[in-house]
């Protein structure tokens, strides 16, 4: 069973091109950009099983020309033509199980300021495996993974939590809203994220 998520405002507002750095001056913006942070969380699956790990690493942030322009290719080319274009942008960022080299590359990445800390959205391309593509499953139709870590100030670190939906299909809707369907029936969870 699955649970569609509607994230329309969320998903569209993160490639808008004034979210990234709402709120700060060109040269902070600049600054931010180029920023590297790292995030460690504890994964916890959908099922409340097994927990693990994870640590997310952001080497810098996409700039407003990137946003626009993905912004426009999901409207109008739809996801298709979004993942073309993620597939061809270098990673600016990943999420990794402790001790591993990663789940996926992001690709995209933005930041938000809150009253009382910020919001950080990252997408991603989903490598496919070989059994997956071999034996063309229906997870094939979930390319995308949407992380979104949801922060606040503290004396020396953010703090927060976050979702991760590894395996995600993305429809446009009425012109200007999008659906996100999670593969499995409720995104992972991210507890106790801490900046490092």
């Amino acid at each position: 069973m699955r649970i569609k998520i509607m994230i329309a405002a969320a998903f569209l507002l993160l490639l808008a091109p004034v979210l990234p750095f709402a709120g700060k001056t060109e040269a902070n913006a600049e600054l931010a950009r180029d920023k590297s942070e790292q995030f460690s969380a504890l994964a916890q699956l959908p099922t409340g099983g097994p927990t693990m790990n994870v640590r997310i690493y952001i080497n810098g942030y996409s700039n407003p020309d990137e946003c626009q322009n993905l912004h426009a290719l999901l409207l109008e080319g739809g996801p298709s033509a979004l993942l073309k274009a993620l597939q061809k942008m270098k990673p600016i960022g990943r999420i990794a199980r402790e001790g591993t080299v990663g789940m996926y590359d992001f690709k995209f990445i933005v930041s938000k300021q809150t009253a009382d800390g910020r919001v950080i959205y990252a997408v991603a391309d989903r490598p496919i495996g070989f059994l997956e593509a071999y034996y063309d499953t229906r997870s094939r139709d979930y390319p995308f993974g949407i992380l979104q870590l949801n922060l606040k100030n503290s004396d020396k670190h953010e703090k927060g939590e976050g979702t991760l939906i590894y395996a995600a299909h993305i429809k446009v809707i009425d012109g200007d809203k999008v659906e996100t369907e999670n593969l499995s029936f409720a995104p992972i969870k991210l507890l106790g994220v801490r900046q490092l």
